[in-house]
């Protein structure tokens, strides 16, 4: 079935793309939705941008600089953003999720003894650098320390030091901080603030998994128990408890939580779609990756499969940016700046290139 119009409206307003719940600032931006994708590094700046009111790129920079915003792999195996106080709770919350992965190591001859050695290494170097580190300069000091990052099969050079790099945020030693170069520097987590998080199997983990659940409507709502999974890397059973939990941990954290259009939402999203539907239909220049697509499950609302297949036409994984009017997609960005309409009659193409361009404008100054 199907999603109605009205549920890709809601989620427009709920993730702060209108100005009724845009942000005041890149933090604000980024907690709103708890977690936002940072697969690709320089679309993460628009992402946040795009969900601020009158912010320039410069201050997002700076929040990445004062660890207010981090990137790592806190779920799902993929680069995330997140707040700096986020980090660890989100992280150690959904730990267990990636135990396949982490028994990886053993065929890669990574022992625990040399992930820990790893690890006291990225700390020496980053005692020196407390800006932060490069990639090449961690694996340099790796190797320079007789840690071997490469395999002896050519086709898995390389595996060894991604899953170093990896294990090293997933164990919250590491995160990316400052963006330089087109990279986020490696920085010190372990003096991240915020709360702990709480372990599978520690007193408590049901319940902040229903607070995951609570945080996640709020931001991008509605939702169902699929798309949390989906969002999470939860086990369907594991995300339609927490679901069942979501309005309890949603009120006691502040953050009502009801339904919507069948799924949940934060609880003013009725009032809110009402106040800002023009604005909600108006045109949206969004960038690869962006959470209004990639952050379900269910797309229905925004797309069909023709249009999917016009976002990631090599179905490799690698999203084009995307403009929504009317909470649909209406065309795409391809490579070399090309827009693509959705509907192969160039409706909304210049209205799209238009949005494009704005942003890109946007990107390439200081200040908005």
């Amino acid at each position: 079935m199907t999603l109605s119009r009205r549920v890709s409206l809601g989620r427009i307003v709920a993730q702060g793309l209108v100005s009724a719940t845009a942000a005041r600032s890149p933090l604000d931006a980024v907690e709103n939705l708890l977690a936002l994708q940072g697969q690709q590094a320089s679309a993460i700046p628009w992402a946040i941008g795009v969900r601020c009111v009158g912010v320039p790129r410069a201050q997002i920079s700076a929040a990445f600089d004062s660890g207010a915003l981090v990137r790592s792999w806190p779920m799902r195996g993929t680069a995330h953003v997140t707040s700096g106080r986020d980090h660890h709770w989100l992280r150690r919350l959904l730990r267990h999720r990636r135990a396949a992965w982490e028994r990886q190591a053993s065929s890669l001859g990574l022992s625990d003894a040399i992930v820990d050695r790893a690890a006291q290494v990225a700390c020496d170097l980053l005692e020196n650098s407390p800006g932060g580190v490069s990639r090449v300069e961690l694996v340099e000091a790796w190797e320079n320390s007789g840690i071997d990052t490469v395999t002896a099969s050519s086709s898995q050079a390389g595996l060894r030091r991604r899953h170093l790099v990896m294990r090293l945020h997933l164990d919250g030693v590491l995160a990316g901080g400052p963006l330089r170069a087109g990279e986020h520097l490696m920085v010190d987590a372990r003096g991240l603030p915020g709360a702990p998080g709480v372990a599978q199997g520690e007193s408590g983990h049901d319940e902040a998994l229903a607070v995951l659940a609570a945080r996640y409507a709020w931001g991008h709502g509605p939702i169902d128990e699929a798309d949390l999974a989906r969002w999470t890397g939860l086990t369907l059973t594991q995300a339609r408890r927490a679901m069942a939990g979501a309005r309890e941990a949603g009120s006691s954290i502040g953050l009502p939580i009801a339904e919507f259009e069948g799924g949940l939402a934060r609880a003013d999203l009725a009032d809110l779609v009402e106040a800002s539907s023009d604005e909600a239909e108006a045109m949206l220049a969004l960038p690869s990756f962006d959470e209004l697509h990639v952050g379900y499950k269910d797309r229905s609302c925004l797309t069909d499969q023709a249009g999917e297949a016009l976002i990631c036409p090599a179905k490799n994984g690698m999203f084009r940016p995307i403009a929504v009017a009317g909470g649909r997609l209406v065309a795409v960005r391809a490579p070399g700046s090309q827009v693509v309409s959705a509907d192969g009659c160039g409706t909304y193409e210049e209205s799209a290139r238009r949005a494009f361009g704005d942003w890109e404008k946007w990107l390439s100054e200081t200040q908005r």
